[in-house]
């Protein structure tokens, strides 16, 4: 086999392998998967707001029942409500909570939780994680344990 003829079988590859991997490719957008409400049934502790620790020193929890109640501590005060679930979106509606005085630290805190807690908001679970997110503020919590049924 000549030069010429290798360099046309390795150009036929090289056309062929293109061909074979823009096939594989595709413009079609890749749909997120939906949350359900049973992944969110457990009882979570807060770590962090914004990427910033905050579990060692903030004891702010959240509780998600079978039948949607939602209960825990904002940093502070305890509240309690009703989740809903919506594309991938969690609100806590009817949110009510005690008002016991608390450190600036605890309120600000509150005040953040309570913000992303009552609004729609995103929703990400990875693996015993789960993060609330919008357009001002992260919320990252850990699985604590399951809530009984």
């Amino acid at each position: 086999m000549d030069y010429t003829t290798m360099a046309s079988v390795k150009a036929g590859f090289l056309l062929l392998s293109t061909i074979i991997l823009s096939a594989c490719t595709s413009d079609a957008p890749i749909e997120p998967k939906q949350i359900k409400v049973e992944q969110l049934q457990h009882n979570w502790k807060l770590t962090h707001i914004d990427n910033i620790q905050l579990a060692a020193i903030i004891n702010s929890t959240l509780n998600i029942t079978a039948d949607n109640k939602s209960t825990g501590s904002l940093g502070c005060n305890h509240f309690s409500g009703t989740a809903e679930l919506s594309n991938n979106q969690l609100q806590i509606a009817k949110i009510m909570s005690t008002r016991k005085l608390c450190s600036k630290l605890e309120n600000d805190v509150e005040m953040d939780v309570s913000q992303v807690l009552s609004d729609w908001t995103n929703i990400m679970i990875d693996d015993e994680t789960l993060i609330l997110s919008n357009q001002k503020h992260s919320l990252t919590y850990q699985q604590i344990d399951q809530v009984a049924q």
